[in-house]
């Protein structure tokens, strides 16, 4: 088992299970992409609640992991050659944990490419367009007037 402690993100969400990959996410259409797959592939996670609404991925231990301040990401502690990845980006994270487990991504070529694309498909089509309507439904619709 890897030391997490020189990951800053520990220090404000401390690894009560560190042998499991931590996740850092939230109950949204993006955060809970990772821990369905993580449930569908058997492996032991713990989950860590980064509350967007309160700007938590805005602050320095959170994007120490993820740069660009967005949910989710994950600290693998026994990453390739046995060492502690960081990953973000829930695509990223969906392939990575499906080459770890050699579930959900078929080892033939055409079959992997026709699996990454409906991935690619969904993060850059279908998922921003659910995104915009749950933040303008949910969240900020009482902020801007309907003029139909």
């Amino acid at each position: 088992m890897s030391d997490l402690s020189a990951f800053p993100i520990t220090q404000r969400w401390p690894a009560r299970h560190p042998d499991r990959i931590q996740l850092y996410s939230l109950p949204t259409p993006n955060g809970v992409k990772v821990s369905i797959m993580l449930e569908e592939v058997g492996l032991a996670y713990e989950p860590h609640l980064i509350d967007i609404t309160k700007n938590e991925t805005w602050g320095p231990e959170f994007l120490s992991l993820n740069p660009n301040g967005k949910i989710p990401a994950i600290l693998d502690p026994n990453g390739p050659g046995g060492r502690p990845l960081a990953l973000f980006e829930s695509g990223a994270i969906l392939i990575y944990l499906a080459e770890k487990t050699g579930q959900l991504l078929s080892a033939d070529p055409a079959t992997r490419y026709q699996t990454i694309q409906w991935l690619m498909f969904q993060m850059g089509a279908v998922g921003p367009m659910f995104g915009q309507l749950g933040f303008f439904h949910r969240f900020a619709g009482k902020d801007y007037e309907d003029k139909r």
